[in-house]
């Protein structure tokens, strides 16, 4: 796999900021766990999103859709999101987000 380009803080910071309103207004939170080099950025929901029954359909909604869309991010996960890769790409496909297998 090559490496991918250099993340800008601020673009990864104004895709935050389109994902917090929601977040925050069902009591939780999102931060950033890490960042790879090869361009994976690992989230965490805090607060009341790491207990929400959603919280696969928040992840491949807004946020993996809003962190995807900023240059250099070549993939977002969730370890807390517990379900197959299989699942999630059939819920992003219905939410009509971006997939996660090609």
């Amino acid at each position: 796999m090559t490496a991918r380009s250099a993340i800008s803080t601020d673009a990864l910071e104004a895709a935050f900021a389109r994902i917090r309103p929601l977040i925050l207004g069902h009591g939780g939170d999102i931060e950033i766990a890490d960042i790879s080099p090869e361009g994976v950025v690992s989230i965490k929901l805090v607060g009341a999103c790491k207990a929400c029954p959603n919280m696969a359909m928040t992840y491949v909604g807004p946020i993996r859709t809003y962190l995807m869309e900023v240059d250099g991010v070549a993939e977002v996960r969730c370890e807390q999101v517990n379900a197959s890769i299989k699942t999630l790409d059939r819920l992003a496909r219905r939410l009509g987000s971006r997939p996660l297998i090609a």
